[in-house]
């Protein structure tokens, strides 16, 4: 094939262009620390650093949970200790008016604070976070709690279809890890009606107001039992606020690897990009030099 030199000029001047691109490609990597800007630049990589991107979004979400449920346990756990302080001071004042110093009319001066302590047991199950009762399970838009509390009957404000009273059911749960859910906190069933709180204290109320000594005993008794099941269920909130929080450190350490591996795909290493830029540049140098004196031969050369 005849080489001629408009043939001789072309491919120089693209081998010319294609060293300039090569020099300017690295020098974009050391000002802008990253080597893939585009998908163009490594489709393998480009690929990795998308999933990459996709699962810290994730990360972010399940942190977002995590904070929200930790939050609600700690709202839980006010709640709690607020209603255990409750059942311990009507425990003190049933036990104080079973005893034979007590008469009918200081028992009707305590069954006022006692009716008091329901009122707040009550309102607690009434506690709101954000925009939602804490209490309120699958219906957390509703207050489930009656105040104040009525003297006999059901304790819930919450109704079925048929008008009939129905206790709060159901929790909120959180994904804070792939396929990893909790529930951070108890419904308003399982923290006043099951631990029997609401009714002890009811117990006690009608005992006092009765003048039952026996009866107000036994309250007493029962009090101190509902007591030992909320504690129970504050040590059950503590072990979720625990679970929620290894969520996070756990969430923070494949959030470092991904950060890692995505350094390791996208960004420069600047070292090895100055001694390729260097490279380049006396590539391109010593081309430019030989393009030169190729295209500075004449026929006058040879004669």
């Amino acid at each position: 094939m005849r080489v001629s030199n408009s043939i001789i000029t072309s491919r120089s001047q693209l081998r010319l262009q294609q060293g300039l691109q090569g020099i300017d490609r690295v020098r974009d990597d050391i000002s802008t620390g990253v080597k893939i800007r585009k998908m163009s630049d490594d489709a393998t990589s480009g690929g990795e650093l998308v999933r990459i991107g996709s699962s810290m979004r994730a990360l972010n979400q399940y942190r977002r949970n995590a904070d929200s449920g930790i939050n609600r346990a700690q709202a839980e756990e006010g709640a709690l200790n607020l209603l255990g302080n409750s059942l311990t001071r009507a425990i003190e004042l049933g036990i104080s008016q079973s005893t034979a110093t007590a008469n009918a009319q200081s028992r009707l001066i305590v069954k006022k604070e006692v009716d008091q302590l329901i009122n707040l047991a009550a309102d607690l199950g009434n506690t709101r976070f954000g925009d939602e009762y804490l209490f309120g399970g699958t219906r957390a838009g509703e207050p489930p709690f009656a105040t104040p509390a009525p003297a006999t009957g059901s304790f819930s404000r919450l109704v079925d279809a048929s008008n009939n009273p129905v206790n709060p059911s159901g929790n909120t749960t959180l994904e804070v890890g792939d396929g990893k859910f909790v529930t951070p906190n108890h419904n308003g069933t399982q923290v006043f009606i099951d631990t029997d709180a609401l009714d002890a204290m009811r117990a006690l109320s009608d005992a006092l107001g009765n003048n039952d000594p026996a009866a107000i005993q036994a309250a007493a008794d029962r009090l101190t039992a509902a007591n030992s099941n909320v504690q129970a269920l504050v040590g059950t909130n503590g072990a979720r606020i625990n679970e929620m929080e290894g969520a996070k450190t756990t969430l923070d350490t494949i959030e470092l690897n991904l950060k890692t591996y995505r350094s390791d795909l996208r960004d420069t290493e600047i070292d090895k990009a100055m001694v390729e830029l260097v490279g380049k540049q006396t590539l391109y140098q010593a081309a430019m030099s030989a393009t030169s004196r190729i295209l500075g031969l004449s026929l006058a050369n040879y004669i």
